[in-house]
């Protein structure tokens, strides 16, 4: 289970460098994979997790320019930390799978924005949306409505921090 969970974590890290390269550019989330450089469509073989990139030695297959490390060690630490999350929460019999699922995607979104932000200095609004709706669902679902309403306060009063944020410096530059 733990390697299942591992290679789980390299693919999803994989989907994961797709959100971090288009969300800020504004490109669609669907269509094949090309390489950054020379916009040649991948095939099936050129975009296996981990493998595709260690077989051609980080190049690109078809114009031979280097492919960013940032690949590789997106995919190799969204596996561990899925593996992190599978120990965790195989051994607590409360939360079990769902405290895992929903480790696992807040834990992605992390990812997501961590390198966003390194890489272009911007978070994306549709990761944090999703992010907001996904700890509402999870928290809803396993919280009576009294704790509920404990995190709903909680999360206003942060939504107020962030927004003097904004309005402080003026709004995205």
């Amino acid at each position: 289970m733990f390697l299942f969970v591992f290679v789980l974590g390299i693919c999803v890290g994989s989907f994961l460098n797709v959100l971090i390269y288009r969300l800020p550019q504004g490109l669609p989330l669907t269509g094949r994979s090309f390489c950054p450089r020379c916009r040649h469509e991948l095939a099936w073989r050129d975009n296996i997790p981990l493998l595709s990139f260690a077989f051609f030695g980080g190049k690109c297959r078809y114009c031979q320019k280097p492919i960013s490390w940032q690949y590789p060690a997106v995919e190799i630490a969204t596996a561990i930390v899925f593996c992190i999350g599978y120990l965790v929460f195989s051994m607590r019999e409360d939360w079990g799978i769902w405290g895992f699922l929903y480790y696992s995607f807040i834990s992605s979104a992390l990812i997501v924005i961590f390198v966003s932000d390194l890489k272009y200095q911007i978070i994306p609004d549709q990761i944090i949306i999703f992010s907001v709706f996904s700890t509402c669902v999870y928290f809803l679902y396993l919280y009576p409505i009294l704790y509920t309403i404990y995190h709903i306060l909680v999360g206003l009063g942060t939504s107020c921090f962030f927004l003097s944020i904004y309005l402080l410096t003026k709004g995205p530059r």
